[in-house]
């Protein structure tokens, strides 16, 4: 457990809210790190820095937001904003649509964001913002403020050449546990379609595996919402051989499925995301694949659940998906979708002509079922 630094100047929490400030920060992780470098600043806005701990308490304990990751990030976005608010010497609680104009300008011209991150970066501060108005501390200024255009990317899934040269090169691990890990964990991926921090979140009793045949994973998603997902097969027996391996390993300090095995430090702790992330990269390199990503295998999961028949609502669920038209996003690059084109006959009958491909008895008959319009083969 991490060291609980003093209670910084200006820090105003009720006992029970700086309890949960002390789990917080003792809990470690990317959210512990991004509170600390918030404590260690000087913040000209008053009641900052109790006004973000009440806030960030309100995300993850109330919404149930993932500290290590949505949260994290918003306070990093978050922090940076009230700094270039203090650095305007502008009201914090009485900011106007210009200033909102003002420092997305800034955050194009100075630190050259990208549509995308700029993007992410108003969405933590229409959190923050519709937390004080929930709490009368302000008017939400970002009510009906138009975030920069996203250009959509088409989703990414992996072939089956590149999934066979994925899990060959999985069994190139430096060990045999190694091995054993990281095939249950790129397993459940793809069987499972589950978030890079779902998988790093998951602990021992969300497993429910009957036999090494079939079994369920009980997944606690994005904002604290709870699914089971059924999988089968080589999934569920690389878990059992995985899991009665990670039995025997003398230097377990937590109950997640998926452990840290490097002598170089942190051996028997839980993997984190980037951990994760790293794992697929590596593998990914052994495999000789140009491009890669985590998230490439749940987009894997929904193209090859809709190619086998599942209807769009099941899977939405499946993938814990709040909304139907995400799904149908991954879905875009399935090739059941990608099935349906128009005919090359219905072409022909535009032109005016006849495919080149058909035999000239055919040709000659399609001429008469069409008239003498019908122009020669191109």
């Amino acid at each position: 457990m991490a060291e609980v630094p003093e209670i910084p100047r200006g820090l105003d929490l009720p006992a029970q809210e700086l309890r949960i400030r002390e789990s917080l920060l003792a809990g470690g992780g990317p959210l512990a790190s991004a509170m600390r470098a918030v404590e260690a600043r000087e913040w000209r806005t008053p009641g900052w820095l109790t006004l973000c701990w009440l806030w960030v308490q309100f995300l993850v304990v109330v919404r149930g937001f993932r500290g290590a990751t949505t949260v994290a990030d918003y306070v990093e976005a978050v922090a940076r904003f009230v700094g270039w608010v203090d650095e305007q010497r502008l009201d914090l609680r009485a900011l106007q649509v210009r200033d909102l104009d003002n420092w997305q300008k800034w955050l194009y011209m100075r630190r050259r964001l990208s549509v995308s991150a700029r993007r992410q970066a108003l969405m933590a501060v229409r959190s923050l913002f519709g937390y004080m108005a929930s709490r009368d501390e302000a008017k939400n200024v970002t009510v009906g403020y138009a975030a920069p255009k996203r250009v959509t990317s088409t989703a990414k899934k992996y072939s089956p050449t590149q999934l066979r040269s994925l899990f060959a090169a999985v069994k190139e691990g430096e060990t045999e546990l190694v091995v054993q890990r990281d095939t249950a964990m790129l397993l459940l991926l793809l069987a499972g379609g589950l978030r890079r921090e779902e998988i790093s979140t998951l602990r021992i009793d969300q497993l429910e595996l009957a036999s090494d045949r079939k079994g369920q994973v009980h997944v606690f998603g994005k904002g604290a919402k709870e699914r089971t997902v059924p999988i089968e097969g080589p999934v569920v027996r690389s878990l059992v051989v995985w899991l009665e391996a990670r039995s025997r390993i003398d230097e377990l300090h937590t109950d997640a499925v998926f452990v840290n095995l490097s002598r170089n430090g942190g051996k028997g702790a839980g993997l984190g995301v980037k951990a994760i992330e790293d794992t697929v990269k590596r593998t990914a390199r052994r495999a000789g694949l140009g491009s890669w990503g985590v998230h490439r295998f749940r987009v894997t999961f929904a193209t090859m659940l809709y190619d086998d028949g599942t209807d769009i609502e099941r899977i939405r669920v499946l993938m814990g998906h709040e909304s139907i038209e995400t799904t149908r996003r991954y879905l875009a690059v399935s090739n059941r979708m990608n099935r349906h084109s128009l005919k090359a006959h219905r072409q022909h009958a535009a032109l005016g002509t006849v495919p080149d491909d058909l035999p000239l008895w055919a040709q000659d008959l399609e001429r008469k079922r069409h008239g003498s319009s019908i122009l020669p083969p191109r």
